[in-house]
């Protein structure tokens, strides 16, 4: 009945909605966007758009086959669509393959049976999706994947089923892995957890491999990053961070004496009062993202 009703609603606007080609390719360079390696309708996809206020973000427990059947008309340049658009959904999937977009766009594909869709989380140091009010859900969903997935790419990722947070979004066919037929996603996504609580799948357990704080996170001077793991997994790590327009304020390699456990005393020098998004790398891969508060 939800399905039916949402086809209605959004059938009711694809008169005004004209296919645009996209200029993106997955596997190649993106081109720039309005704010950070986005393409199409970026503002959109970090919830900054003149619209996102108004959409409902209660989500609606649905499935990918309910969502992956509406009818949509593509369109890279239009505003957020009326009915399917406004709405956040949640559903229970697996996920299959974690990609590192080149635009730093977490890329999942959720499957259910034989049915597929992509979710995506945004590269918080984007400077438009730095100023989203849901840039802490993007860093919350980012470090998930992270912790309970994986910092690389992932073609075969093994975990139990997830329940999947976020909003409905159309993109346009650009050759994206996973990609549903009518080319739902959904983008942003805002929340991951384990449907059961338990996150075993076939003897793999659910503890993240690594643990990230920050104290404080709200400082005058000085803060302390500390990184523990049960694995010695630590090796070349580095830490940026940047303002929220996206300039990399600092650019510093953190040294690691035990690959088990790693503190770092981060001085806060010539910076200005403000909240910075900082990223923390691990042999080049990103390892975690928070963002914390220079008074």
């Amino acid at each position: 009945m939800i399905c039916l009703l949402l086809s209605w609603t959004f059938q009711g606007t694809l008169h005004a909605q004209v296919p645009v080609a996209t200029t993106k390719e997955e596997n190649g360079e993106e081109m720039p966007g309005s704010g950070c390696g986005g393409v199409e309708r970026w503002d959109e996809k970090v919830l900054v758009d003149s619209h996102a206020s108004q959409v409902n973000y209660t989500p609606v427990f649905t499935t990918i086959d309910s969502l992956i059947n509406i009818p949509t008309i593509p369109n890279a340049s239009a505003p957020r669509m009326p009915g399917i658009e406004f709405q956040a959904y949640r559903i229970k999937c697996s996920i299959t393959v974690k990609k590192n977009e080149s635009d730093d766009d977490y890329h999942l594909v959720l499957v259910d049976g034989n049915e597929s869709m992509i979710g995506e989380v945004p590269d918080p140091t984007c400077p438009v999706a730095a100023t989203s009010a849901h840039l802490g859900e993007f860093l919350d969903a980012r470090n998930w994947v992270s912790s309970h997935i994986g910092i690389d790419p992932i073609d075969n990722v093994n975990i139990a089923l997830v329940e999947v947070t976020g909003i409905a979004f159309v993109d346009v066919p650009h050759g994206q892995t996973g990609a549903a037929p009518n080319q739902m996603e959904i983008h942003p996504i805002l929340k991951i957890q384990f449907a059961d609580n338990s996150g075993i799948n076939d003897g793999q357990g659910s503890a993240p491999a690594f643990k990230v704080t920050v104290a404080p996170a709200s400082f005058s001077e000085k803060t302390v990053f500390h990184l523990t793991s049960d694995h010695s997994m630590f090796g070349n790590c580095r830490l940026e961070v940047y303002s929220l327009n996206g300039e990399k304020v600092r650019n510093t390699d953190i040294p690691v004496n035990n690959k088990k456990d790693v503190s770092y005393t981060f001085y806060r020098n010539a910076l200005l009062n403000g909240m910075y998004i900082y990223r923390i790398l691990n042999n080049n891969s990103t390892l975690y993202e928070g963002k914390i508060i220079l008074k």
